[in-house]
């Protein structure tokens, strides 16, 4: 059977990675000249299976009305003559209840620990090729500090809930924070932490150098991967997909996987599908790692809302969501801002701010903070693998396993109703 993958970010890759394992005839169409050079390039490096709860939460509204008219917001909002804008924040409004992050995390989680089971298989592979899997993996945990007790206590029910689920967590003091992570000395002498969760078994690594690798091994395994090539339309009709049309002429397929990221929306709006999927912009900075005191563990500062990754002998912070469209300036007081606050939690990070490289991407995010995977319905033969937001590292692989599990009939390794596109 013929399948094209649309997009070769972290999940494009894997599920094109995933139908060959399985003996299928792939074809990964990317616009860029390369895997993983969209919102996989230069996000946070975070695979945290520990922290899939959606962003939506009860704390949310005020924080929004908080932050109103700062260029330097965590969150901003930019409105647009765009109905799908509004569409999107109504949903995502309404799931800022506790109920319904709660709601998510199961299913969330389930996907993580499949794509760390796949993250292992394919280092396997790679070793029994000859070969290094090396994306700058650390596998030192995520640590989650927190500048006040009552965040703390909040962050606790998070904690029970994974206890449950069977995912170890740790409930530290400020002064075990910095047993954990001793970069941290500065921020607990200023009085900055008041205590923190650290999730052990979480890892980091550089996202875009996976989708590079993994775009090799799967063309060792006979996938055409087609770059620089831009999918104009997806032919369908009558309940069927019948191949693509792109920028160098029209494929044919007896599968269509959409995994284009931000632009999936667009590609299936012409066929009548709503995707719920709608771009937030997040930015990073990255810089080289202070010599002597760098962090080895992989940071998330839920007061700064920026998250801090070693990747070798780099640095690197993101954060920032900016709902705002399509828009990919990079503006230089959004960027800043988030060296500001890694800066001012880690001020030996400073040294290295000169050489600051700078970058923004736009997140595929759905108003319930998973994402969609499955069959687009009425075609039998169109799929869609897209809307991970800030989770496409931690659910990646596993989202290309079980979607390839469904177009090859296999049987599931997870259900997948709970990222159906019909839950919308």
């Amino acid at each position: 059977m013929k399948t094209v993958v649309i997009g070769a970010g972290i999940v494009g890759v894997a599920t094109a990675y995933e139908l060959a394992l399985r003996g299928e005839t792939v074809t990964l169409i990317e616009a860029h000249e390369g895997a993983g050079l969209g919102t996989s390039y230069a996000n946070g490096g975070q695979m945290s299976a520990c922290e899939v709860a959606p962003w939506a939460g009860p704390e949310i509204p005020g924080l929004i009305l908080r932050w109103l008219g700062r260029d330097d917001a965590p969150f901003r909002l930019r409105p647009k003559m765009d109905p799908d804008q509004w569409r999107w924040l109504l949903r995502f409004l309404l799931r800022c209840r506790t109920s319904a992050r709660m709601e998510r995390i199961p299913p969330n989680l389930e996907l993580a620990l499949l794509t760390r089971e796949r993250m292992a298989s394919y280092a396997a592979d790679f070793r029994d090729a000859g070969r290094s899997l090396d994306f700058d993996r650390r596998d030192r945990g995520i640590l989650r500090i927190f500048a006040s007790e009552h965040a703390v206590r909040a962050a606790m029910t998070e904690m029970e809930t994974m206890a449950r689920l069977g995912v170890e967590q740790r409930l530290l003091t400020a002064a075990e924070c910095v047993d954990v992570e001793p970069a941290l000395a500065s921020a607990l002498q200023r009085g900055e932490i008041s205590g923190g969760l650290y999730s052990p078994s979480d890892a980091s690594g550089d996202a875009h150098l996976f989708s590079k690798h993994m775009a090799e091994a799967a063309k060792r395994r006979g996938v055409t991967f087609e770059t620089g090539t831009v999918v104009e339309e997806i032919i369908a009709r009558a309940g069927r997909a019948y191949g693509v049309v792109t920028s160098r002429g029209v494929l044919d397929a007896d599968a269509v996987v959409v995994a284009a990221g931000a632009g999936t929306a667009a590609l299936l709006k012409p066929l009548g599908i709503r995707t719920w999927i709608y771009p937030v912009k997040g930015y990073s900075v990255t810089l080289p790692a202070p010599e002597g005191n760098a962090p080895e563990v992989s940071i998330t500062d839920e007061a700064r809302k920026i998250v801090i990754s070693r990747l070798g002998n780099r640095l690197r912070a993101a954060g920032q969501a900016e709902v705002g469209g399509y828009d990919l300036t990079l503006e230089p007081g959004r960027a800043a801002s988030v060296l500001n606050a890694l800066t001012s939690l880690l001020p030996q990070a400073g040294a290295g701010a000169d050489a600051a490289e700078f970058w923004c991407g736009l997140r595929p995010m759905t108003p319930d903070g998973s994402p969609v995977i499955g069959r687009v319905e009425p075609f039998s033969n169109l799929f869609i693998n897209s809307g991970h937001g800030t989770l496409g590292w931690t659910l990646g692989a596993g989202s290309g396993a079980a979607l390839a599990d469904l177009v090859c009939d296999s049987a599931p390794q997870l259900p997948l109703s709970p990222f159906s596109i019909r839950r919308f």
